[in-house]
């Protein structure tokens, strides 16, 4: 959720260490948005959001 009034990124850590060398889907349930991701990416850096002003994503995370 982005509840600023202007366009905001960042990286959000995730604590789910089983994406290790595999690729993760982010399926967004709230709207069109799907992103597949590298585990180990993520595992190191992060998901990376750019979201919208008053925008939110709610997201089903499915390891392919």
């Amino acid at each position: 959720m982005n509840y600023a009034d202007h366009q905001s990124q960042c990286y959000v850590r995730l604590p789910f260490t089983d994406h290790a060398g595999r690729m993760v889907r982010f399926t967004d349930v709230m709207g069109p948005a799907s992103y597949d991701r590298d585990g180990s990416e993520l595992l190191s850096r992060g998901l990376y959001l750019d979201v919208p002003a008053w925008a939110y994503h709610v997201f089903d995370v499915t390891t392919l």
